[in-house]
């Protein structure tokens, strides 16, 4: 009996051989048809596989996605509830399918190392009850192997006289100096990504200014939607986050396929750009309000599950929408304490957006913490910085008859600001403030002058 039955399409041998033979490694019994002897026949046999293995592996591909055989043979494990999807390509996987968790594989190369094999790994030992069997050879160490990858960057560094340092590599056995390593690794390979976004409008450092809809909307070239795509299927991690943004916010391509977009934008939360995290909660945050298939309920908690994955990352949008999660209590209980820290982290980091989140949760009282005065004056900065909830608060806010004094020229000043959000909701709102607030300003100076002195104003008729 074999562990793992392989389904997959022609086309795609030479990633189901590769795979076949990293399995056996694990020390898994594999079964692909290449096992067909002379003679024997083809239906019977593969039957014969299926019904015996404990698990079955599907190749999702452009190829496979199309076959009549690879549908049939997935069918026969997940109605079995031994199905183990796993995609080589960025497609639309068939319904009933794409309700099951796929294993990405888009840019393996054996790399028995690479997540989305691991995975697989872990579900085919999982089915096959050998979670405790070991490989026949160890997998690669990951943190073993960036560690040797910068010794050797440095000595070539230092035998081409770039740099001169000496180096200790028994450094690199102390557990602080490897976590510092593996960090300023997995940062350059962030920024390696994000650096080949240029052609499309998007800069280094846009991820962390910018909201993703503003991204999106004000510097995304959508002539260059195209080349995008084909980046973002080669599982390049910072396309992957750019296109799930650019889909997510693309409110005039509403009919394109969101079981699509939502592969993507998951695929992008795992694909290694931390921001992928926030993309991802964005889209199943407006999927809960727009697309009448999804639970609202729990695509909230999924949100709100993504944002605190980014913040645990330490990504400022990550925490400045996981704190103010926490202090709203959207998909977690609500605790104002715990979100003080998280946005101090955002605030502290140069996020506008998270001096904004300190000062609404000191205006609330929930927290202790400065004055009025101070908590405004933090959502002042960030008003000021161009974050545009902070605009539209001061916008309402300084009108008069809420919690501050009134300041009707600042309000002016803050509404028309907000008004050029590029969130519409935002935009609309802080619009329909403009006229009233006109309106108010014009009434003001067309009134007659009050004196300080307490006499009656010009042209007021004295008593009798």
């Amino acid at each position: 009996m074999a562990d793992v039955f392989i389904s997959y399409r022609k086309a795609d041998r030479a990633k189901a051989e590769a795979l076949a033979k990293a399995l056996k490694v694990e020390n898994l019994d594999v079964w692909w048809d290449t096992q067909l002897e002379t003679g024997q026949t083809f239906d019977e046999k593969i039957q014969a596989a299926l019904q015996a293995a404990k698990a079955v592996i599907v190749i999702w591909s452009k190829e496979s996605v199309k076959s009549d055989w690879v549908r049939a043979e997935g069918a026969f494990g997940r109605e079995r509830g031994i199905l183990v999807p796993a995609m080589i390509q960025r497609v639309n996987i068939p319904v009933p399918f794409n309700l099951v968790h796929t294993a990405d594989l888009i840019g393996w190369n054996g790399d028995r190392a690479h997540k989305g094999y691991c995975d697989v790994v872990k579900q085919v030992k999982t089915l096959a009850n050998k979670t405790h069997v070991k490989p026949l050879k160890p997998p690669p160490n990951p943190a073993l192997r960036n560690v040797w990858r910068a010794i050797a960057a440095v000595a070539v560094i230092a035998v081409a006289g770039a740099s001169v340092w000496f180096f200790q590599p028994w450094q690199y056995f102390d557990p602080n100096a490897q976590a510092e390593a593996l960090a300023k690794a997995e940062a350059a390979k962030v920024e390696s990504s994000r650096a080949k976004l240029a052609p499309f409008g998007v800069e280094l450092a846009d991820f962390n200014t910018m909201t993703g809809h503003e991204v999106a909307a004000r510097k995304f070239k959508p002539e260059t939607m195209a080349q995008l795509q084909t980046l973002a299927d080669s599982g390049e991690p910072a396309a992957l986050a750019l296109i799930c943004a650019v889909e997510t916010w693309d409110y005039d391509a509403r009919g394109n396929d969101e079981d699509k977009l939502s592969a993507t934008c998951s695929q992008a939360a795992e694909a290694g750009d931390p921001i992928g995290h926030v993309y991802h909660a964005d889209f199943l945050t407006t999927a809960a309000l727009y697309d009448p298939r999804v639970d609202s309920e729990n695509a909230e908690l999924t949100a709100t599950a993504e944002y605190k994955k980014a913040a645990d990352l330490g990504v400022g949008w990550g925490q400045y929408f996981y704190g103010m999660r926490l202090f709203n209590g959207e998909g977690v209980e609500a605790d104002p304490i715990a979100a003080e820290p998280i946005l101090k982290s955002a605030s502290e980091g140069g996020l506008p957006a998270g001096d904004f989140g300190l000062g609404m949760i000191y205006f609330s009282g929930k927290v202790a913490g400065p004055p009025p005065d101070q908590a405004f004056a933090l959502i002042k900065k960030a008003a000021d910085a161009g974050f545009d909830e902070a605009q539209f608060d001061l916008c309402n806010r300084l009108v008069g008859g809420w919690d501050w004094t009134e300041d009707l020229d600042a309000a002016l000043t803050y509404c028309k600001a907000s008004s050029t959000s590029a969130t519409p909701y935002t935009a609309e709102k802080s619009k329909a403030f403009v006229p009233d607030v006109e309106r108010r300003i014009a009434e003001r100076d067309a009134a007659p002058a009050t004196p300080t002195d307490g006499t009656a104003p010009p042209d007021t008729p004295a008593p009798n």
